[in-house]
This record gives structure tokens, C-alpha cells and sequence, in this order.
């Protein structure tokens, strides 16, 4: 399989940006879409809600994630990654991040109120993706 060198997110790159400057708590959610060679596109986020409730962590509601494989499947389509917001800035992951792409290898998408940016954890170092 080709290593994924770009991501596709399109008009959903702006709803990221503005899901992040709304504040409070992290804004969580799946990326629903497909992938073809080195290119992921992204057809819709399936939002989740946070159950950590907080500003700088977040844990997917688990029903939904089960719902949005659902939904995708329905649709022909995969999950292809985990979206959340850094209200705070930058759009970097942290340490606590980082355990979760341990856990969930996918990729990556970071939000804050300036910028969107795609990580992927690969043999325990993180690559930055190029987002469109």
C-alpha cells in the first residue's frame, strides 16, 4: 500500500477552523471518506461528542464511533481518521495525543482558530501530511 501523502478535506477544513474558534471544550469527531494510492479524501466528519468535557483533552463518545463505521459503511465508505480541535492553539499533537495515535492509527487532523493541520504516527514518529 502507497504511503499517504496528502489529505483532501476541501469546504471541511474551514468547518474545522470554525469548530474550534466556538471554544470550551475540545470539538471531537471521525473522518468518513477513501483513500486511492497516497491520497486520503475526506467526505464528511461524523461529529462525536467529548466525554472528557474538557478544554484540553477529549475521548469519543464509543456508541458514536460505532455509528460512524456504520454510517460509512452504509455509504461505501471507510473511516479514515480522527478530527478534534485545540481551542487553545497550535494545531500540533501533544504527548496525550500522541497515545491516542498509538492506540487509533489513523490519521490525524488538528484544529485550531487559525489552521488546520494532519498527523500520522508511523514507527513511533509523527509525520506532518499535507492537507488541501
Amino acid at each position: 500500500m502507497n504511503r499517504i501523502t496528502k489529505v483532501h478535506l476541501g469546504p471541511l477544513k474551514r468547518v474545522m477552523m470554525e469548530l474550534a474558534r466556538l471554544g470550551g471544550e475540545e470539538k471531537t469527531g471521525i473522518l468518513v471518506g477513501r483513500r486511492l494510492d497516497d491520497t486520503v479524501t475526506v467526505d464528511y466528519i461524523y461529529r462525536t461528542d467529548n466525554i472528557k468535557s474538557s478544554p484540553v483533552r477529549f475521548e469519543a463518545e464509543p456508541w458514536q464511533i460505532v455509528q460512524a463505521h456504520t454510517s460509512a459503511e452504509k455509504y461505501g465508505l471507510e473511516v479514515v481518521g480522527i478530527f478534534h480541535t485545540h481551542p487553545g492553539c497550535p494545531a500540533s499533537p501533544s504527548s496525550l495525543d500522541i497515545d491516542g495515535m498509538r492506540r487509533w492509527p489513523y490519521i490525524w487532523v488538528i484544529s485550531c482558530s487559525n489552521e488546520v493541520r494532519g498527523w500520522l504516527l508511523e514507527e513511533d514518529r509523527i509525520r506532518e501530511i499535507h492537507l488541501e
